[in-house]
């Protein structure tokens, strides 16, 4: 992949490829302008020297695309030209070539160097140094030859700064890629174990009911114990096979998680430990959520610990409300940040995770109704189930 440093020049809406060629043009007439400075154009006559300008500038159109074979033209057509047209200058002058083609050489020695590899730009440094060292007098040659180095070196470490900077902005996009990836694999592999613990929770109580159901209850039949046994079997099947899948589903030497979920039941003591963290915390609860399924209610205590959390790190110092509602219409939730000195952005940062995801994640899984938003200077996170 050859390398275009110049994709778009800064302050024009022209595109880099267009602006060449506007500049190509221009070459042209300033070159047909002064071929008669260097060139004896009543010798030669105004049509070869047309000709002679449209091929001084016309290497230029390709300093984008094809630096390399345009530079070779263009050193060839200096040696052509000064063997062959007759010159204007006294013999032993300094420049035996339009000011314009001198010009137009070094752009493309620097470009070559640029988007090619040093063995071209080498080649490319000795091609016009020889140019430059057959046709210049004697005390001229060494200080051409220097400064013509001078100018692939520094194309050839702008060329190497420039794809670094592609490599990394490459790389960086693809470590964000991966990291929102990753994220989201980790956040539904959290899901899916909660969710286990709920299901191994209520298996685990179908196993015991259904195994002491004959103690419990009198006068059972054979068939309802032997019904009953097949609904032991069957949960206890299930249940095994929870657990196996939660050993893949858990990362490798994660601690295994044996206390009971939290939920929405224990709003009041997050709200105690975030207050403790030093947030300016208000909160308002209200209503009875143990009506919630247990999946419903960690999903809404993992929504508002996130939510707490991020204010808490990103506005610091800022006051927090919160506010918990459970009625007839369902369990509403939310968290409202207050004003800061730097806006919140929406989306995920390399430096702050992914939580919006995960509440999202969360939100869909419990089949509720998940908002966010920025405010008037904070940031809102709104849970209805």
């Amino acid at each position: 992949m050859r390398l275009n440093p110049f994709r778009r020049i800064p302050g024009l809406r022209l595109d880099a490829h267009k602006f060449v060629l506007l500049v190509t043009f221009v070459l042209f007439w300033i070159a047909f302008g002064t071929t008669q400075v260097t060139y004896d154009t009543q010798a030669t006559g105004m049509g070869p020297m047309f000709f002679v300008a449209l091929v001084i500038a016309l290497p230029f159109a390709f300093v984008l695309t094809r630096p390399l074979p345009a530079l070779v033209f263009s050193v060839g057509s200096a040696f052509l030209m000064a063997l062959t047209l007759p010159g204007e200058l006294e013999p032993g002058g300094d420049w035996p070539w339009t000011v314009v083609q001198g010009l137009i050489i070094f752009v493309l020695l620097f470009a070559t160097a640029v988007s090619r590899p040093v063995r071209d730009a080498a080649w490319a440094w000795l091609l016009t140094s020889f140019l430059f060292w057959a046709y210049l007098q004697p005390g001229q040659r060494a200080g051409w030859v220097v400064a013509l180095g001078a100018i692939s070196v520094l194309g050839v470490l702008t060329g190497r700064l420039l794809r670094a900077r592609r490599d990394l902005r490459v790389q960086t996009e693809l470590s964000a890629a991966e990291r929102a990836r990753r994220v989201v694999l980790e956040e539904r592999a959290q899901l899916a174990r909660d969710l286990h613990d709920i299901v191994a929770h209520h298996m685990s109580l179908v196993v015991v009911q259904a195994e002491t159901a004959q103690y419990r209850v009198p006068n059972l039949g054979d068939a309802a114990r032997e019904e009953l046994q097949s609904i032991s079997e069957t949960a206890r099947s299930a249940l095994t096979e929870t657990r196996a899948l939660l050993k893949v589903l858990r990362q490798e030497n994660a601690p295994v998680q044996d206390a009971p979920q939290p939920g929405l039941h224990l709003l009041e003591e997050l709200v105690d430990t975030t207050r403790r963290a030093g947030v300016d915390l208000e909160a308002e609860i209200s209503g009875d959520f143990g009506r919630l399924r247990e999946g419903q209610s960690l999903a809404g205590f993992r929504i508002v610990q996130e939510a707490l959390a991020n204010a808490s790190r990103h506005a610091q110092g800022a006051p927090v409300r919160l506010t918990a509602r459970s009625d007839a219409q369902g369990v509403s939730l939310t968290v409202i940040s207050g004003e800061v000195r730097q806006p919140f952005r929406i989306g995920p940062a390399p430096e702050t995770g992914h939580g919006i995801i995960g509440m999202r994640e969360r939100a869909a899984a419990a089949g509720g109704t998940l908002q966010v938003g920025p405010t008037e200077g904070g940031f809102v996170v709104q849970l209805s189930l």
